[in-house]
């Protein structure tokens, strides 16, 4: 099958859709598939770059405002028009809504080529970057939601990573076969270690101690790590394990302001970006993950700690609750509940017991619910599905 994915965040960015989509295409490549992918590029004219087995028809783009450091699409149809001359796709797979999805979209129903979509926006994740009365607005979030609904009516099919996530766009108004697909995790990669786990350079270089709780992820200002070192902060004088932050974003320096007023330096550590390899050695070797972002569809973070047994501790909004099972694999706290969430920290820090049975679960819980393998299979389904016009009640 000849298959088109395209994404406004692609390899090399490392939020969660773009590492989901990178290893959807090299997964689909791998089983036969011919794969192409339409995503942004570095530059403002379109060019075409290969990347293993799949090629990324980059489109000319130029910086987003809200984040400088992803790029954005500023013109698409002619790409769209060229890779769908040269590749011939049997479906398009879209992953975000903006110009080159839109235009996609038309060349699709131009053509007569089926086209599905996945949802991996969340409101929040736009409006929490934005000024107070702006972002706390209910009103401006459920007209987002709408929106997403009526975008996704528009294509044949459309998935989103999990069931909270399809909710949401139903109760939005989406009428289209509708499925929930996980992202998936590598249960072979990412693993607990089958010994003493190796010791990354990075960490003895930031001086962190041997216990740590870690965080991995974007340190973007919706990602409330503020949140998470306050609740730290309430601890620290009861433990002597450290705070990993690792990632890069548009937060890093009020959050290192903010670690320097708490007289925190020495124990929170921000290591910035970390290689994949580095990410596993750090998760086998923490005592626990933690994520107190509520603009989760799904934390493919999350996925990846818990595959490598960690017991989790998380806020009690969106899509986490699905992963974070209060009182088997961790603790589920309130948004802004400071306390609350440096108490669950140090009740892991402190029982070595708890954590084990709580990671243990972790780990079994993403094995049978949550791998890669079936994440693809079920695509593979669903583009089937496309190619034939018709779709079942469920994927299998």
């Amino acid at each position: 099958m000849r298959i088109l994915i395209s994404s406004e965040s692609y390899w090399p960015n490392k939020d969660g859709g773009a590492v989901f989509e990178h290893a959807l295409v090299h997964q689909l490549a791998q089983c036969g598939h011919q794969v192409a992918v339409v995503a942004p590029g570095q530059r403002t004219v379109a060019y075409k770059q290969i990347d293993g087995p799949s090629t990324i028809y980059r489109t000319p783009s130029v910086r987003l405002p809200l984040n400088p450091v992803y790029k954005i699409t500023y013109s698409a149809m002619p790409t769209v028009r060229r890779v769908i001359r040269e590749f011939r796709p049997d479906v398009i797979h879209v992953n975000t809504m903006w110009l080159t999805g839109a235009s996609l979209l038309k060349a699709a129903r131009q053509q007569g080529i089926p086209i599905v979509a996945t949802n991996h926006l969340m409101p929040e994740n736009v409006l929490l970057s934005l000024p107070g009365a702006v972002r706390n607005s209910a009103w401006l979030t459920n007209q987002f939601w709408r929106l997403l609904a009526r975008w996704h009516n528009k294509f044949d099919a459309v998935t989103s990573p999990t069931p909270s996530a399809t909710r949401l766009l139903q109760q939005h108004g989406l009428t289209k076969p509708l499925y929930d697909i996980s992202n998936g995790v590598d249960t072979v990669r990412y693993a607990p270690p089958g010994g003493q786990a190796p010791r990354p350079g990075l960490l003895d270089q930031a001086g962190v101690a041997n216990d740590y709780a870690v965080y991995f992820g974007r340190v973007n200002k919706e990602k409330r790590l503020d949140m998470l070192v306050r609740g730290f902060a309430a601890i620290a004088g009861q433990t002597t394990a450290d705070l990993v932050i690792a990632g890069v974003g548009n937060a890093e320096e009020t959050l290192a302001k903010l670690i320097t007023e708490l007289g925190l330096t020495k124990r929170v550590h921000l290591v910035g970006f970390v290689s994949d390899d580095d990410k596993v050695a750090i998760a086998q070797g923490a005592r626990l993950f933690a994520i107190t972002s509520p603009a989760e569809l799904q934390s493919i973070v999350c996925l990846e700690a818990m595959a490598c047994g960690l017991p989790i501790v998380a806020v009690d909004v969106a899509a986490l609750s699905e992963l974070c099972h209060d009182g088997q694999n961790g603790y589920l706290v309130r948004l802004d509940d400071v306390d609350g969430c440096g108490q669950a920290m140090l009740k892991l820090l402190c029982d070595p017991a708890l954590r084990d049975q709580f990671g243990r679960y972790s780990r079994s819980f993403v094995a049978e619910n949550h791998s890669f393998e079936a994440t693809w299979r079920r695509f593979t389904r669903l583009y089937e599905c496309a190619t034939d016009g018709s779709f079942p009640v469920t994927l299998q």
